[in-house]
């Protein structure tokens, strides 16, 4: 590919910056606070360069006012972008919290040091796996590759679209969401519901018998081994999650 250092290059490569560190501000695994910012510049800046390439044959703001426009817009798809790939990846985490939940260990919330925030113990570790697959198996060179392809579907002008279409894109993503998560935390909700009900059968067959004592130790001991199963799926849901995202917002 060979750029031309022209007065519309500059301004291809300022709206592709623009948008990629508005992208790279929420998309994982860039937005993780444990990423430098300097190093989220350096991935912005190097993303800009390359798609300032496909992005100069559009047509160019000439004016002040379509500038400011174009910059504010290509902010708007940034985030937007980076927001679905993050609801998509988000579903692995949201299935540890579900594990937490059944499993009676979401009592005990520790903060997280990358995000700052109150998160369960599985939902913490269940993130911290993803983090580590999307690099491991190649997945987040399939997100970048997608982000720079989208430069040639979106650029200084959009294909026809309706809001209605765009909305109902978002609400597929948030099922897509939610089912991806019951999916990947099942077994672990299916053992731990099976084990609550043993518990309960053997208390109404012997009330003598201190079921709370045993009960919630031999359940923490199942979630553990569950997760432990549940972990060999794992590779395989991150790169199908981030390949239906990549597959619906940038046709790669």
């Amino acid at each position: 590919m060979t750029f031309h250092l022209s007065s519309t290059f500059a301004v291809a490569f300022v709206l592709a910056l623009v948008r990629a560190s508005a992208w790279v501000a929420i998309c994982p695994p860039f937005s993780s606070k444990s990423v430098p910012a300097m190093a989220k510049i350096a991935i912005a800046l190097g993303i800009a360069f390359d798609a300032a390439g496909r992005l100069q044959h559009d047509a160019m703001p000439t004016t002040d006012a379509a500038i400011l426009t174009q910059l504010v817009v290509q902010v708007l798809v940034g985030f937007l972008l980076g927001f679905v790939v993050s609801i998509f990846v988000s579903a692995v985490a949201a299935a540890g919290n579900l594990a937490d939940l059944f499993s009676g260990l979401n009592l005990p919330p520790s903060i997280d040091p990358l995000s700052q925030q109150q998160s369960p113990l599985f939902g913490q570790f269940f993130n911290l796996v993803t983090t580590a697959l999307l690099f491991t198996t190649g997945a987040v060179l399939v997100i970048v590759d997608g982000f720079i392809h989208s430069f040639s579907a979106i650029g200084t002008t959009f294909p026809p679209t309706t809001l209605g279409s765009v909305t109902n894109v978002l609400i597929g993503d948030l099922t897509t969401f939610f089912a991806s998560a019951v999916e990947i935390a099942a077994p672990i909700i299916a053992v731990l519901f099976a084990a609550q009900v043993l518990l309960a059968l053997l208390a109404k067959a012997a009330p003598q018998i201190n079921v709370f004592v045993f009960g919630f130790p031999l359940q923490i001991l199942l979630a553990l081994a569950a997760v432990g199963l549940a972990l060999v799926a794992l590779p395989s849901a991150v790169t199908n999650l981030v390949g239906r995202s990549t597959v619906q917002l940038f046709g790669a």
